[in-house]
């Protein structure tokens, strides 16, 4: 009662001083996850990299513009706190930024806790926010834009809502609960309403309300660690044994929406009408699920390799390919949905075989040449015999990796990023 009392006492406290709260170069960066996890960790790691990534590079460029900025990390272990402030030392961003990493006190996966950790975190953002007068709040994802727009209420500051995805399809496709569907569709529209600017990592906005600036901000990559080369690949090829091999690629987990029956199953296929080929595998962990898959289809040892790599080494195997897999079903979280891995082939300089159910993805494949599209009235074996043509072919290699250099790397897009969150303060 008393933390309740005290928070809406500072809420209380800075309505009267709304209008002395804006500072007219400050932008706020708000994840609701932990700065830093490590693989290992039960969480949110994909979040928590595409946070990082948007954050370290348009910061240098928003410092080039005299904008002084702001992190708050919500949510934090003890661990992470400590693996957080490390980072920010060793990386050198504790000075060029404000951060501030706040600690969780209560436990996850009960309604209850939650409700209070929301509670306990708003308590602590109102103090940060007296602080540093923002006059831009950038929130990640919906949760964090949900605080940010409770907060507006009382502060003023130009809200950016990094959306990333459809997260209320995707509850409703993972069978969740229709009061919890509906109450994040709540969020969502409310983080909608609130907003200045929201991104989106797809061009659609079916359903967004009308009038509303959106902006296509993708999934980008970082070309210090994704890149094509062809002599390195080359090498590659020699060192795993595949100098005359069609060599198919996947990255990534193996989680129910990468369709890894359907990839196996095509790739069965395939090795019908060109026995040289072989299947890259690469996967956080060691992945039971191809690997039933693959004995079930009685694919043989030869013709597949598994691997656990980091992102350097990943390029490197990565860009060996002549194909990469990236097939998803009909749902509308997919028709948002912008993967990672897609800007990270294509910089790898591999095409990519994808179905038509990621709306932006095919139609840059389609208008780009850089890679097949399995439509829905084709069979697998149409789609096969098609794929052929990519065998060693550089020309396309070096196609990919260009586009993908110029449109999706963050070394080429974390300028524009800065700009579009620069003038919000004009």
């Amino acid at each position: 009662m008393g933390l309740r009392l005290d928070f809406f006492n500072e809420l209380l406290s800075v309505i009267s001083t709304k209008k002395m709260t804006k500072h007219s170069k400050t932008i706020l960066f708000l994840s609701p996850v932990a700065f830093v996890q490590r693989p290992d960790e039960p969480g949110f790691q994909v979040q928590t990299q595409n946070f990082r990534s948007t954050f370290e590079f348009v910061l240098p460029k928003l410092r080039e513009k005299n904008m002084e900025v702001v992190l708050v990390s919500l949510n934090h272990s003890q661990t992470q706190l400590r693996n957080g402030q490390e980072y920010m030392v060793e990386s050198g961003l504790d000075k060029v930024c404000r951060p501030f990493f706040l600690r969780r006190k209560m436990g996850r996966g009960r309604l209850g806790p939650q409700f209070i950790q929301f509670f306990i975190n708003l308590y602590h953002l109102v103090g940060v926010l007296r602080q540093t007068k923002p006059a831009v709040m950038y929130g990640y994802n919906d949760v964090g834009t949900l605080y940010g727009g409770l907060l507006k209420l009382f502060f003023r500051y130009r809200l950016v809502y990094d959306m990333r995805g459809d997260r209320v399809d995707e509850m409703a496709v993972q069978g969740a609960p229709a009061w919890r569907v509906h109450f994040y569709w709540w969020i969502r529209n409310f983080c909608l309403r609130t907003s200045s600017l929201v991104f989106t990592v797809s061009r659609s906005s079916d359903g967004f309300s009308v009038g509303k600036k959106h902006v296509a901000k993708y999934n980008f990559y970082d070309g210090r660690h994704f890149f094509y080369d062809a002599d390195v690949a080359s090498e590659m090829r020699q060192q795993l044994g595949l100098e005359n091999r069609f060599v198919f690629v996947y990255s990534g987990t193996d989680k129910y929406y990468q369709m890894v029956p359907e990839m196996v199953r095509f790739f069965t296929g395939f090795l019908k009408i060109c026995p040289d080929a072989w299947l890259m595998i690469n996967t956080p962990v060691r992945s039971e699920k191809f690997l039933e898959e693959l004995s079930r289809h009685g694919v043989p040892e030869s013709a597949y390799g598994m691997f656990h790599l980091n992102q350097h080494t990943l390029n490197r195997y990565q860009m060996v390919a002549d194909m990469a897999f990236l097939i998803r079903e009909d749902f509308l979280l997919n028709h948002r949905a912008f993967p990672t891995k897609f800007s990270e082939y294509l910089a790898s300089g591999v095409p990519v075989l994808v179905t038509p159910h990621v709306h932006t993805l095919v139609e840059m494949v389609r208008d780009n040449g850089l890679g097949e599209v399995w439509e829905p009235h084709e069979s697998e074996s149409e789609v096969q015999q098609r794929i052929l043509k990519y065998r060693s072919d550089i020309d396309i290699k070096k196609r990919c990796a260009a586009f993908a250099r110029e449109q999706l790397s963050w070394q080429n897009k974390a300028s524009w990023l800065a700009e579009k969150l620069h003038s919000l303060t004009q």
